[in-house]
């Protein structure tokens, strides 16, 4: 699994992307201190069921997928992508990490059979 982070000097939203290219149901860390979420990006074109990315305003440590609530979740169908914007942002106090599985809720817990990439645009 590779996560990625880049500056998008000048972006018209958010200036941090993270990027994971192959997300699943382990937790990665987004950002270690508090800021606003303005994207999230989901390419789900490689799986034929549908998946869930769960944000947590936690570090990847502290996550427990399928018992941590998360504080956001996004879907994406199957074969499919997704994108997500927030053009004044969602702010988050302190800490976001991100895991992709199969099932909505807290407790899904699988992860996707084929790679699933998650991006994110933050400040």
């Amino acid at each position: 699994m590779a996560v990625f982070t880049g500056t998008v000097p000048a972006a018209p939203i958010g200036t941090s992307i993270v990027e994971d290219t192959s997300s699943n149901n382990t937790p990665e860390d987004a950002d270690s201190s508090g800021g606003t979420l303005h994207q999230v990006y989901i390419d789900n074109t490689g799986n034929s069921g549908q998946v869930y990315v769960k944000l947590y305003e936690l570090v990847k440590g502290s996550v427990t997928v399928g018992t941590t609530p998360p504080s956001f979740i996004f879907s994406c169908p199957a074969s499919s992508t997704r994108q997500f914007n927030f053009p004044t942002g969602i702010t988050y106090a302190s800490k976001l990490s991100f895991a992709c599985v199969t099932a909505a809720g807290t407790g899904g817990t699988s992860a996707p059979t084929n790679p699933v990439t998650v991006r994110l645009a933050l400040t």
